[in-house]
């Protein structure tokens, strides 16, 4: 008899405890992968407030609002938000600042699981964000958007999964039985959201979800890389530059606007020559004695955080910058033809070089 008692009790305790769910298996599965991109997050605000505060002041050449700058060339669709901040840094501070803290408050949340369907559809958002200012950078790899494509694809999987047994939503829970009858719950913190027991709700968000995800990890790979048809390319890898305004004066004064439209983020493009050619033949030529020369009043710049600069051996221009470049005349007692058409020529350290028609006014 006192079997019979024990094992009834022990069938009682059993009816009482909430069954254990699909969301509760794929939470409880998830939780080393919720516990990483939280700590990726996290890491980002400690980084940035903790270990390198540098990269939140404006005056230091640290400041990450270079960095920022630097992904207006090759972003997509966010590209006119990103050049709205760039061109105004007193709001890009602020802005960055914001950013830092949600990383930090994301990245907490999720490894606590607190609010984790909340916290992961954050983490999402930040996600897309960065994957779609950055997902071209990676001079060997496309590392930076298989990052961003991967946390975009995991905070959608933690966002139907919530926080599992582990987590501080499902303590909650435990201590007020309640809050798991509660919609607002469900949808933001953990807790099964099926309206059926069968399983199809799940399958079906599954699906979604897993379709949302895989069409901005495809859709994001071709635009950054041509990964899907068409030539892969990688733009970290070769500096380009844009010449536009270009204009020679009689006496041979060369007036340009030289833009670093693409390339590596990590230095600037070099330009060691420029010169002017008239019919194939040069009539100009700037040296890098020249150009290392050139006084600040001669170099007008776009912007403020990526600045077209010259060092002792050339004129550098940073990712994103856009200088307009007045040159005074190279050769001595030159005479130029007004409406003479001539050809601009800018010369890179790596060996690239642009050109550009001009003509003499």
């Amino acid at each position: 008899m006192a079997t019979k008692s024990g094992g009834g009790k022990a069938e009682a305790a059993r009816a009482k405890a909430a069954p254990f769910t699909p969301n509760a298996w794929a939470g409880l599965v998830l939780t080393p992968a919720r516990w990483i991109a939280g700590f990726m997050f996290l890491s980002a605000f400690v980084r940035r407030v903790i270990s390198q505060p540098v990269k939140l002041d404006p005056t230091a050449k640290e400041y990450v609002g270079h960095s920022f700058a630097h992904f207006l060339p090759h972003s997509i669709v966010i590209t006119p938000f990103i050049d709205y901040l760039v061109q105004h840094p007193h709001i890009l501070y602020p802005f960055l600042l914001i950013f830092t803290t949600l990383e930090g408050l994301v990245g907490l949340l999720l490894i606590l699981g607190l609010v984790t369907r909340l916290a992961s559809v954050g983490s999402g958002l930040l996600s897309l964000g960065i994957l779609l200012g950055s997902g071209w950078l990676g001079s060997t790899c496309v590392d930076e958007w298989q990052i961003g494509a991967l946390l975009v694809g995991l905070a959608g999987v933690i966002a139907l999964s919530g926080g599992g047994p582990i987590s501080l939503d499902a303590l909650l829970a435990r201590r007020w039985p309640s809050l798991e009858g509660k919609g607002w719950f469900r949808l933001l913190f953990s807790g099964d959201n099926r309206e059926r027991t069968d399983g199809k709700g799940l399958r079906t968000s599954v699906i979604v979800t897993g379709i949302v995800t895989a069409v901005i990890m495809l859709a994001t790979y071709q635009a950054f890389h041509n990964g899907l048809w068409g030539k892969l390319y990688n733009d970290s890898k070769l500096p380009q530059v844009a010449i536009s305004d270009q204009s020679v004066a009689t006496d041979g004064a060369l007036h340009l606007t030289l833009y670093r439209s693409g390339g590596p983020d990590t230095y600037g493009a070099f330009i060691v020559a420029i010169k002017v050619l008239s019919q194939g033949k040069s009539v100009e030529v700037y040296t890098p004695k020249q150009l290392s020369a050139l006084p600040k009043s001669a170099i007008k710049n776009d912007l403020k955080l990526s600045q077209a600069k010259v060092d002792h051996f050339a004129l550098v221009l940073p990712l994103a910058a856009k200088a307009a470049i007045s040159l005074p005349p190279a050769a001595p007692n030159l005479a130029l033809g007004a409406g003479q058409k001539l050809t601009v020529i800018v010369y890179d350290v790596s060996g690239q070089k642009w050109s550009a028609p001009a003509v003499v006014r």
